[in-house]
């Protein structure tokens, strides 16, 4: 028993050696890594597969235009605050099985900061996005529906408590969000964020609009 428990342990550490960008530099499921055959079930269950191989599009570094609608506490009905002062850094981390993403900038001479995990949950086949900002105490996680590999664009809900990002008539109730990932091709895509207040219609709160900075 402990044998093979160090047996696993030690095929592990090896598997977490590799690159965590093989998946993405190599187009395909090839990861250097020993034949499925030869691996611990519960491990290759959890390999990098055709969900993620979609996602390999926003991998990069990027310009981004963000406008932002009905959140920051302001009303949907008020023009939006759009800044062109983002880029946005992403790239593969845990063996190419999530997407992190550092986005930095201004907005009105003020700084932005945010950071997210984006990957696909190959046990429930849905997209998972989660983000942590220095606005917000509470980790913003969205979840695709089950089933919904390949599917375009890409569609992910969460709720939150709101401390008054959407106004302050929602502090402490909750509020419905949804991002939208249009994938358009290799050099840009867009990423929507909506949201819906209690007895009120779904209502844009962001658009960000990213364009490939080429290296």
């Amino acid at each position: 028993m402990i044998g093979a428990l160090q047996g696993s342990l030690c095929f592990i550490a090896t598997a977490l050696s590799f690159s965590s960008g093989a998946l993405a530099q190599s187009g395909s499921a090839e990861t250097g890594l020993p034949p499925q055959s030869e691996m611990p079930k519960w491990f290759s269950r959890g390999l990098p597969g055709p969900g993620h191989a979609v996602l390999a599009p926003l991998v990069g570094t990027w310009r981004v235009q963000m406008s932002f609608y009905g959140t920051l506490g302001r009303s949907p009905d008020q023009p939006p605050l759009v800044t062109e002062d983002l880029v946005s850094r992403r790239q593969w981390v845990a063996g190419g099985r999530y997407i992190e993403d550092t986005m930095e900038g201004t907005l009105n001479g003020s700084p932005v900061w945010r950071k997210g995990w984006l990957g696909f949950s190959t046990m429930d086949r849905r997209y998972e996005w989660v983000t942590i900002d220095p606005v917000n105490t509470t980790m913003m996680y969205f979840t695709g529906a089950p089933n919904s590999e390949g599917q375009t664009p890409i569609t992910m809900s969460g709720v939150f408590t709101d401390q008054g990002v959407a106004g302050e008539e929602t502090v402490g109730k909750s509020v419905g969000m949804r991002t939208v990932i249009r994938i358009e091709n290799a050099d840009r895509n867009v990423f929507e964020l909506y949201f819906t207040r209690p007895g009120q219609k779904e209502t844009l709160a962001t658009r960000a609009i990213y364009t490939r900075l080429k290296e």
